[in-house]
């Protein structure tokens, strides 16, 4: 049962890392990208690495510096994958471009609509208006990234299919905790988000184990039954949009 990282900034590593990322089979990642260069690389990389899916898209955090051209240049590149992501919208970090966001993003769920693809959604500050976004326009599956939003959202989160990022900064972060705690295992996907750093923790795949144990200790549950649950619902994702993949017997 193949360990899952639902959220992993590949691009962002050097080529060494990368190899070794690739090499090891017991890891499935969902790389994404923050903009047009990063989704070609992330395409690249996903082309030489069997255990990599690539994501493409605008991060909420680039949208001031992308321009016009660019951004139709992401567009094209939908048609070469089955997820787009990173994308979405921020409201705690970058309010001051909200407008901006909202236009792209409606851009990617029309896209992501019309051709059935899963979507990775950064949705900090706005975790309302993303969940009724997607819904309203019935996106089918989505993965809220690093889930730290409000506990009522939950039930609407299982009951319209969707995940939420379970993020390995649960070692350190409480909400995090609070969320596991609230929410069912059956919704749950760990990511890294990876190599991001969060409060002196350099996020990374290798904390994904501890990220399972946490998860096992907080639900009361057998660390490999929730590894089972866990693969388990990133299959469902991955089929849902056209994705077939083999678990590894190591």
């Amino acid at each position: 049962m193949m360990l899952v990282d639902s959220h992993i900034h590949l691009y962002e590593y050097s080529d060494e890392v990368i190899d070794k990322l690739c090499r090891n089979s017991n890891y499935l990642y969902l790389a994404v990208s923050d903009d047009y260069e990063s989704s070609l690389r992330t395409l690249s990389l996903a082309s030489r690495c069997s255990n990599v899916i690539p994501a493409i898209g605008i991060h909420p955090w680039e949208i001031n510096e992308v321009s016009t051209d660019e951004l139709e240049k992401v567009l094209a590149l939908t048609s070469e994958v089955k997820i787009l992501g990173e994308i979405g919208l921020d409201k705690k970090f970058v309010p001051h471009t909200f407008n901006k966001q909202l236009e792209i993003f409606k851009k990617f769920i029309d896209i992501a609509k019309d051709l059935n693809l899963g979507l990775s959604i950064h949705a900090a500050g706005a975790w309302r208006e993303v969940i009724d976004l997607i819904s309203r326009n019935d996106i089918r599956y989505a993965i809220i990234h690093w889930y730290t939003g409000p506990t009522d959202l939950l039930k609407d989160i299982e009951s319209l299919g969707y995940f939420i990022g379970v993020n390995a900064a649960i070692k350190i972060q409480r909400k995090m905790r609070s969320i596991v705690e609230k929410a069912p295992l059956e919704i749950m996907l760990t990511e890294s988000d990876g190599p991001y750093e969060y409060r002196g923790l350099r996020l990374d795949p290798s904390l994904i184990p501890e990220a399972l144990s946490i998860i096992a200790d907080i639900k009361e549950v057998d660390v490999d039954y929730v590894r089972e649950v866990i693969f388990k619902n990133m299959t469902k994702f991955l089929v849902g949009v056209g994705i077939r993949i083999e678990a590894s017997d190591e």
